[in-house]
């Protein structure tokens, strides 16, 4: 089980209790000592925390200005608008047709997958990116310093639990 598993089977859990047959606080105390976005990206994403999107898309809106100016985009393109579209497909990238199974159904029973990988997302689970063209690859590349921050995010509570395990 990945920490993303672990992290929203502990978020939905009604029994947070700590002792020897319970260890669902262990990966939210982790996930809570991320310096970076990390938690606030877990708990926008997968905790599905509405009141923490705000403060999420104010602080990755520095980041991609920062972004911005190091890589000196063109005068005509907004960071603020980049951050928000690349944000937005991030928190919601699920593919519609196949919500994120990577396969088509079976015609007639939802449940039940096929062998044939999902033809709208070509098997990746994952809606694309729809914006401008102008756009297109900026958004595209925001979202992708975004999976790389949740990983980051992600190794560094796997880091710290590793740390409290006793070998």
């Amino acid at each position: 089980m990945n920490v993303i598993q672990k992290y929203t089977r502990a978020i939905g859990s009604s029994n947070l209790r700590d002792d020897a047959h319970h260890h669902s606080t262990e990966v939210l105390a982790a996930a809570a000592l991320c310096r970076d976005l990390g938690t606030k990206l877990f708990r926008v994403k997968y905790a599905g925390d509405a009141t923490s999107y705000a403060s999420l898309l104010d602080a990755w809106r520095e980041i991609v200005k920062t972004k911005a100016a190091h890589r000196t985009w063109p005068a005509d393109v907004s960071p603020a608008k980049v951050a928000k579209l690349s944000l937005d497909h991030w928190l919601n990238d699920v593919c519609p047709a196949c919500t994120g199974r990577c396969y088509e159904p079976v015609r007639g029973q939802a449940t039940v997958l096929s062998d044939v990988s999902c033809k709208a997302c070509a098997g990746t689970g994952t809606r694309a990116v729809q914006v401008q063209h102008k756009l297109l690859h900026l958004v595209e590349d925001m979202v992708e310093a975004l999976h790389a921050m949740c990983k980051h995010a992600a190794g560094q509570t796997i880091k710290r639990l590793a740390e409290e395990m006793e070998f």
